[in-house]
């Protein structure tokens, strides 16, 4: 399977048109499925190795010399012994399996969990948002004035001089002056204010957008898998 293909897999989109080459393995990521899915295949070719053992050694409906008594016994010792791998080997799967159905339940929590703090940087995100619009209307309420000193919304010369008496002997100019300074000081406070704002929002969307993608593989993982183990769940539901 080239590198597309995994891709594709990958981000839950259809099975590859060319299945040739296609390798169930490569959809088994954590190990205790890889571990599932080798003891599995070593299963098919226990069982695959006693079918064709049994076609090359048919049982015969009568046998006249001792040659053929010990070779009819001897076929019937091999294919005991093969049947008992074939139980054995069954044993572990089925003890693998409970394990996987364990882990699986584990992960299914574990994306619970995540979903929740997903949910909560979502809205962490919204307040956010609220909070900067909110912003964003304070400035751009204050970006609209009419800039003549004047008219900007400066505090009142007494409340000035009450935060700043260093400046109680200052002319009238020089005191304009510095209470449009302060003016222009709060606004660079906003201003920065706002860009700290943007970043969090920035690094919050990174944020939830990958752990929106982890969900997603996760999720189709767990749907692969559950459909790949459906065929083992119906042997061992034979048992």
């Amino acid at each position: 399977m080239n590198n597309q293909q995994l891709l594709d897999m990958q981000s839950g989109s259809a099975m590859p048109a060319d299945l040739s080459n296609f390798n169930m393995a490569d959809l088994v990521k954590t190990p205790h499925n890889a571990r599932l899915y080798q003891e599995v295949q070593k299963l098919k070719k226990l069982i695959n190795e006693l079918v064709d053992y049994q076609l090359a050694h048919p049982k015969k409906a009568k046998v006249a010399t001792r040659e053929e008594i010990d070779k009819e016994k001897k076929a019937k010792q091999e294919i005991e012994k093969r049947e008992k791998y074939i139980r054995a080997q069954l044993s572990i799967i089925k003890s693998l399996y409970r394990q996987s159905i364990l882990k699986v339940r584990e992960e299914k929590a574990k994306t619970s969990d995540d979903r929740a703090v997903n949910d909560a940087l979502i809205l962490g995100l919204h307040n956010l948002k609220y909070e900067e619009q909110s912003l964003r209307s304070e400035i751009s309420a204050a970006e609209n004035y009419d800039h003549k000193y004047m008219k900007l919304p400066l505090i009142s010369a007494e409340q000035f001089l009450v935060e700043f008496p260093e400046h109680q002997n200052s002319t009238e100019h020089d005191l304009m002056t510095a209470r449009i300074e302060h003016e222009h000081q709060i606004r660079v406070r906003l201003e920065e204010r706002r860009q700290e704002k943007l970043k969090q929002k920035q690094k919050l969307i990174a944020e939830v957008k990958k752990g929106k993608d982890d969900l997603t593989k996760l999720d189709t993982m767990v749907e692969k898998f559950i459909e790949a183990a459906e065929p083992i769940k119906k042997v061992l539901a034979t048992e």
